[in-house]
């Protein structure tokens, strides 16, 4: 095993490539090989230690899997090997997905890649809803969890929840917690003085707060970025804006990747560096700065578990409306329906991941619609 800092820094960074260029199927495939390899068998951190920092970080704001690779990577190499090994998950999916936006325009003005690209955006509603399983299945048998639900969704339905800072603050209930992200705002604006693009300073600033506050699921995103990009600045259509989630869920690595494409169809490569660091940046800092030192304290405060508990029955309210919505209008092409029923019978028959999924429904609408 590599002793010296240098050999511990190569280690951590071909490990990550490796893992942003094989990491399909999700957020859990991903934690479930980084136990393999590095806790099972490399011995980067023991066992006992792992499931304790993994339980901590699910009650983190960001994506799960990249806080836990930054996690793992700064125990192996210090801060140098957790931003690396952050830098490098990501390096694969957001090469892919810059790619596919350089090219998506001219692609798009064919009626194949049109047809395939919607039945690739129902395939992609199929994942999302299978991809919540998960934080149902824990808390279904509560009531107050139906009644937080029921109410988040209401609200962002009538539009009375607009800021991810009003969800975060409902779902946490706690007064203080409000009072913490509205300091972090503040923060913001001495970050968005030095730049010179509103455009840009925009961009950077819906990202980072969505990346702030996407509590279980990176798919908490889909409700907060469509709202602002799509519905408040109109810089993307919704069928746009859905082609980003598909392409986002389709690659290896965080679905959070999905604010790479949008980043790029706004603002061109430094929107797509601007955002894809904006996203991922909240979650790097805690990683980096005082979630180690911070690990044995919070594992002994209970109200982990109902912050937990509250912030996702508020996440999962406004997926669950903002899907809804999505599928809305394909009350004009019924076909569309026929597809995403095709396509949840095998994910339910098969357990078939993202990747493989989301094709099959491009397939499909190439050949149906």
């Amino acid at each position: 095993m590599p002793n010296s800092f240098a050999a511990r820094l190569a280690e951590v960074v071909f490990y990550f490539f490796r893992l942003g260029l094989i990491g399909f199927g999700g957020p859990m495939s991903l934690i479930a090989m980084m136990q393999k390899d590095l806790v099972e068998k490399r011995g980067w951190i023991n066992g006992d230690e792992f499931k304790q920092a993994f339980a901590l970080i699910k009650s983190m704001p960001g994506p799960v899997a990249f806080q836990t690779a930054v996690f793992l990577g700064r125990r192996r190499a210090g801060r140098l090997g957790g931003l690396l090994a952050g830098t490098f998950l990501l390096i694969p999916a957001f090469t892919m997905v810059v790619v596919f936006g350089m090219f998506y325009d001219r692609l798009n003005l064919d009626p194949r890649v049109q047809k395939f690209m919607t039945g690739m955006q129902v395939a992609a509603i199929v994942t999302i809803l299978f991809g919540l399983k998960s934080f149902f299945l824990p808390y279904v048998r509560r009531p107050e969890y139906w009644l937080i639900l029921a109410i988040s969704g209401w609200l962002f339905f009538s539009g009375a929840l607009p800021e991810p800072a009003i969800i975060l603050g409902g779902s946490v209930l706690w007064a203080f917690r409000k009072k913490f992200f509205s300091q972090g705002s503040a923060s913001g604006a001495g970050l968005s003085a030095i730049l010179i693009d509103p455009k840009l300073i925009e961009l950077i600033s819906i990202c980072a707060k969505a990346g702030s506050i996407v509590f279980g699921t990176g798919l908490a995103i889909l409700p907060i970025l469509e709202q602002d990009f799509v519905n408040r600045l109109h810089w993307m259509t919704h069928a746009e804006y859905m082609d980003a989630l598909a392409i986002g869920q389709v690659t290896p690595g965080p679905v959070m990747i999905s604010v790479t494409f949008i980043g790029f169809k706004t603002l061109g490569w430094r929107g797509a560096i601007a955002g894809t660091m904006a996203v991922f940046g909240p979650s790097l800092f805690h990683m980096l700065t005082w979630f180690n030192s911070a690990i044995a304290f919070l594992s002994r405060q209970k109200w982990i578990q109902d912050f937990v508990f509250a912030a996702t029955s508020i996440i999962m309210g406004t997926i669950l409306v903002a899907t809804a919505q999505i599928m809305w209008p394909w009350r004009e092409t019924p076909i569309l329906f026929g597809i995403f029923a095709f396509v949840f019978a095998i994910a339910y028959k098969t357990k078939w991941p993202a990747w493989a999924l989301i094709p099959l429904g491009g397939a499909l609408g190439l050949l149906v619609l």
